[in-house]
This record gives C-alpha cells, sequence and structure tokens, in this order.
C-alpha cells in the first residue's frame, strides 16, 4: 500500500508541477484555474491534484512512524496544529463563499481573514500538511506533501492574472494593500499594540498596609 501510495504520490505531484509552472510561463495553456468544466486542463488538474491530496494523508497514514525520529509529544502537537489550521482553512473557505469557491467568479472577497492575506485557503492548509508530516513521522510524507506545498504556492501564483482580467484595477488595488501569503508587519503590529494595551502590572506598596498596621493595636482595635 506504502508503495503505491508513495507512486501515485510522487507521479502526480511531479506532473502537476510542471504544468502549473508551464501555466505561469504560458497563459494559453493554463491549468488554473481551469478554462471549464469537460476541458483537458480541468480533468488533468482535478485529477492530479485529487491524486496528490489522497497520496499525501494516505501515506501519513500509511507510513505513519516509519522514520522514527520525532519524539511523541513533538508528533502530537503536529496533529493539534494540523486540527487547528484546517478549522482556520474551513473559515476561510467560508468567508470566500461557495459561489467564489474553486476560482469561480462572484465578487472580489476582501473581507474577513482576506484583509491578512490574498490566499487564506493556501497559508492555512499547507501548515496544516506540514503539521501532519510531522506526525505521521514518514519521509515518504515529508517528500509527497513537499510536493503538494509546491502545487499550492503555485497555483497562488496562477490565479493573479486571471483575478487581474475578472476584476480590473479592483484587484491591483487590493493587492497592493494585502501581501500574497503571510501580512507579518501587521501581525508584528498587532501583537505590539495588543502588548501597549495591557494595564501595567501593578507596583506593591505597603505603605498603606503599614500605615493600618500602626494604627491597630494587638487586640485589633484602633487606639
Amino acid at each position: 500500500m506504502v508503495n503505491l501510495l508513495l507512486a501515485a504520490g510522487l507521479g502526480s505531484g511531479a506532473a502537476l508541477i510542471i504544468l502549473l509552472t508551464l501555466t505561469l510561463f504560458d497563459g494559453r495553456l493554463r491549468v488554473w484555474p481551469t478554462q471549464g468544466k469537460g476541458t483537458w486542463q480541468s480533468v488533468a488538474f482535478w485529477s492530479l491534484f485529487r491524486a496528490l491530496n489522497v497520496a499525501s494523508i494516505g501515506l501519513a497514514l500509511a507510513d505513519r512512524g516509519s522514520l522514527g525520529i520525532t519524539p511523541t509529544p513533538l508528533r502530537g502537537a503536529g496533529l493539534v496544529l494540523a486540527a487547528v489550521c484546517l478549522a482556520l482553512y474551513l473559515r476561510s473557505l467560508a468567508s470566500l463563499g461557495p459561489t467564489n469557491t474553486y476560482c469561480r467568479r462572484a465578487g472580489l472577497v476582501e473581507r474577513g481573514i482576506y484583509r491578512w492575506t490574498r490566499n487564506p485557503q493556501y497559508t492555512t492548509i499547507i501548515p496544516a500538511y506540514f503539521a501532519l508530516a510531522v506526525a505521521a513521522d514518514s519521509i515518504w510524507a515529508w517528500g509527497v506533501i513537499s510536493m503538494l506545498a509546491t502545487a499550492y504556492v503555485l497555483m497562488a501564483y496562477a490565479e493573479e492574472p486571471w483575478l487581474r482580467i475578472a476584476y480590473p484595477d479592483v484587484y491591483d488595488r487590493y493587492a497592493r494593500r494585502v501581501p500574497r501569503f503571510y501580512n507579518w508587519r501587521r501581525t508584528r503590529a498587532f501583537f505590539r499594540l495588543g502588548r501597549r494595551q495591557l494595564p501595567p502590572h501593578p507596583r506593591r506598596n505597603s505603605a498603606p498596609a503599614l500605615r493600618h498596621l500602626s494604627a491597630t493595636n494587638s487586640t485589633g482595635k484602633r487606639r
């Protein structure tokens, strides 16, 4: 089973990366976004993309622990991180809406998580898969998942010419304001602002307590 999943993952990953790279150099090929249901580009992309995802998850399960170098606590942390990233991925899909998913054209979304990144699906699913690779502790899972992450990055770049045509001027303004992947500058500013808004740690002042004690006799009554 592991050999079959590995062959499927390596074969589909290599083919998908080549097609996406060619798409970047020649927009007329454009396997992503696909050129319509039933076209050879659509059939090729979805077949390879789904095979690569299935192989990645399958290897993480079937070959788990084969590497034998990842500590159990770290593998558990990988599972937790994968679950958190998957939840964020599903949340980003909800923000995008079903009428816009998979490069459907129902209006450019700039709200919610899209204020932080232009590609929230990719910026959440990629770390989810890498966290799964940590949990799997498998060299083959790492290899195939790395190919899948490369494909996701190429998909993000391949979408941009299509988005500029679909949303002329609007997308360019949005792209100047929001980064392609991670908004490190805004994240740092957010945490700095959060620290500034924290109330200052109260200083211990023993003077009131000392005054109170001096004004009270040993029986607890005031003099």
